[in-house]
């Protein structure tokens, strides 16, 4: 680390709360890692406190100081991390950060598609109403990203939101490669990987995430008999519940519904397993992915190449595999086939784990982009 750099604070213009699960991840993560590099380092967010926030690190103060140059000039601080996604509606704090003088780095958890997936009975006057609305905003959205010092996002979007109207080649020459910021805990130690798959979400979101393509994935998958355990984290709802309930019971026994675990088990079981399952719609970065491949597990992901281009960049460096069509037969040929990698002997959980962990490691890409 650069020792002209003794105060990083971070930055969210969305009052979350500040408890235990917002220091695992995001700019509470980055925050918590920075200190422990020697760096002052604290987390900003708009009022209102919490009864839940841990306040030892944590400034909470009136949306609009986060628009004013003096306000951050009083900080006296060297540079900040802020997680604003690029939004037009957050491009005041870009410019006020930038007037004051501060090294500016900016997150954008994206897959470089502004307009975001829409359901498939989306009308398309809707549909062109959105594309319309983000061409607009795009030009304060461009202007927004030139106040970063650092954008830190997936290369490939980058790539992607280069080629768009009122960007250009200056989204690469800034850009870091990182898309989610994964805690150095979360790292692999050479334990015994065993023949299981992960699936971690948020299964409550249907549009998202995507059970319904879960569920006929495994069901595809395990048509065929194998060995293989599958376990499936977050939340439980009863539509998985009740899908499990008329599974085979050779095959229910294979496919575990566990639900919630605290990060630093679910760690443990990374280390683990071999392969990590995503099946959404869209996402900008995959968390479950980007712990799994610092903990040596490869990825199996569908071919959305415009909402998922993060995940399937994931899948390089000999890291997973990407189905051929966004089916659950597709998708479940392909995790077969990753799994037979790793039982040929062509995936190296130590080879994935040391690639893909100076991507992730928020240690590693923090002492990087400010060297």
């Amino acid at each position: 680390m650069n020792p002209a750099y003794k105060k990083i604070y971070t930055c969210t213009p969305v009052a979350f709360h500040a408890n235990d699960g917002f220091y695992i991840r995001d700019t509470g993560l980055i925050a918590s890692t920075l200190r422990t590099m020697g760096v002052e380092s604290r987390c900003i967010m708009p009022l209102p406190y919490y009864e839940d926030d841990q306040r030892e690190h944590l400034i909470r103060t009136e949306y609009r100081n986060l628009e004013s140059a003096d306000w951050w000039r009083s900080l006296g601080i060297d540079a900040l991390v802020l997680y604003s996604w690029g939004a037009p509606r957050y491009r005041r704090i870009a410019y006020a950060v930038r007037k004051a003088g501060i090294r500016l780095v900016l997150h954008m958890d994206t897959s470089g598609d502004f307009v975001g997936s829409q359901p498939e009975d989306t009308p398309w006057w809707r549909i062109l109403y959105l594309k319309l609305r983000v061409l607009a905003q795009d030009v304060l959205r461009a202007r927004h990203m030139k106040q970063a010092d650092v954008i830190t996002m997936c290369p490939e979007a980058a790539r992607a939101v280069s080629h768009k109207l009122f960007y250009g080649k200056w989204v690469q020459e800034k850009c870091f490669p990182m898309s989610n910021p994964v805690s150095p805990a979360c790292k692999y130690n050479g334990e015994e990987k065993k023949n299981l798959v992960m699936c971690v979400g948020r299964w409550d979101d249907e549009f998202q995430k995507r059970p319904a393509m879960l569920m006929a994935t495994l069901e595809r998958f395990y048509a065929t008999p194998t060995e293989t355990v599958t376990r499936v984290y977050g939340t439980i709802t009863s539509e998985l519940q009740q899908w499990h309930a008329k599974l085979p019971l050779h095959v229910a026994r294979q496919v575990e519904l566990v639900g919630y675990l605290p990060n630093h088990e679910l760690r443990k079981q990374y280390c683990q397993a071999r392969v990590v399952l995503c099946t959404s719609r869209f996402e900008g970065s995959h968390i479950s992915s980007c712990e799994g491949l610092c903990s040596g597990c490869s990825v199996v992901v569908p071919p959305r190449h415009e909402e998922l281009r993060d995940v399937i960049w994931y899948a390089s460096a000999q890291s997973g595999t990407v189905s051929d069509a966004d089916t659950p037969e597709s998708l479940a040929k392909a995790l077969e086939k990753e799994l037979d990698l790793w039982d040929s002997g062509a995936r190296n959980p130590w080879n994935i784990a040391s690639y893909w962990q100076p991507y992730f490691h928020a240690d590693k890409v923090f002492n990087k982009i400010f060297e």
